[in-house]
Order: C-alpha cells, then structure tokens, then sequence
C-alpha cells in the first residue's frame, strides 16, 4: 500500500521538477546536519533549494515527468538505479552563482560531491559539472569582455599623451636648471 506521505514527497519532487528546469543531484555521504544547513543558507542567497531526497522516490517523481521533459528519459537510462544518499538542489534560471557557491563548499567539505547535473537542457556527469563550477560566472565574463574593450583605447590614449608628457618633464627639468 502506498503511504500517503510518500506519496506527497514525491509529488513535491516534481513540482520542483516542473518549476525549475535546471537542478543538481548531489551525493551527500557522511555529512553532518549542520554542514547541510550551512550549504542551504549558503544556496538560499543564490536564488537555490536545497531537499535532501530518497533516491527511489526521485525516480518515481521523474518517471512521472517523463512525458513533459523527454530529457528525463535519458537521464534514466544512464544514471539510474542511483546510489548512496542524494540531495537535491533545484537552481534559477542564472544558476552559475549556484553552481560556484555549491563548489566553494565541496572544497571544505569533502564527503559532498557532485552525482549529475541538468543545466539549459543539458545533462552533465559528475567530472563534467565540477569543470563547469570552476568556470567564471556570466556577471565576470562580461566584466572581463568590457575591460578588454576598454584595454586597448586606454593604452592608445596614454601613448598618445606619452611624448607629450615627457616633453612636458624635459621642460620643467630645464627651468630647474635655468634657476
């Protein structure tokens, strides 16, 4: 008989699903639970939700999600059945900030690592999406683009005042010699 709480998790599950298109699934091992809250609060500020989930009960939640997303289909055949305890975590639509945040504390926090991810359509392995969260982010990307344009019309204006400014020096160096 199926228990009604189960049941309601795994309806929770795929409104998660269905809400947010792109989501992590990660292996939380022997993790304490005030580790878990501190990376919650931590992917909170990121616009993430973080839910420690029962593995059978995400895959009951993606086999009804199968016919809306067809994607889910193939997540199935390579990743499944899951092992060891899983988490959750369903990211925005930038979810880069998520991603960074989410590997800055594997770094601390080495029983966590990462099992799958789907970001923009996209299924990613383990290895994949650790090479992904060492990426810049798109807000430092387009900083960097913006200060590559700026470069080189800065060095041009600074060589067009260079000989300007040195003859500027050779002049004042003459009236200190001059007085």
């Amino acid at each position: 008989m199926v228990s009604i709480q189960k049941k309601s998790q795994v309806d929770l599950i795929n409104n998660l699903l269905k809400d947010r298109s792109n989501f992590l699934l990660i292996r939380i091992g022997k993790t304490t639970h005030q580790n878990l809250e501190t990376l919650r609060k931590e992917l909170k500020k990121t616009n993430s939700t973080f839910k420690v989930i029962k593995n059978t009960l995400f895959q009951k939640a993606l086999n009804l999600s199968v016919k809306d997303q067809p994607l889910f289909k193939e997540l199935k055949k390579k990743y499944f059945p899951l092992k060891y305890p899983s988490a959750l975590i369903t990211l925005g639509k930038d979810w880069s900030g998520g991603v960074k945040a989410l590997y800055n504390f594997f770094q601390k926090e080495k029983s966590l690592s990462f099992k799958l991810a789907l970001l923009d359509n996209t299924l990613y392995s383990d290895e994949e999406t650790g090479k992904i969260a060492q990426l810049p982010g798109r807000d430092e990307l387009i900083a960097k683009i913006i200060s590559g344009f700026k470069s080189p019309t800065s060095k041009f204006v600074y060589s067009l005042k260079f000989n300007m400014n040195k003859f500027v020096y050779i002049l004042q160096q003459k009236a200190k010699e001059v007085k």
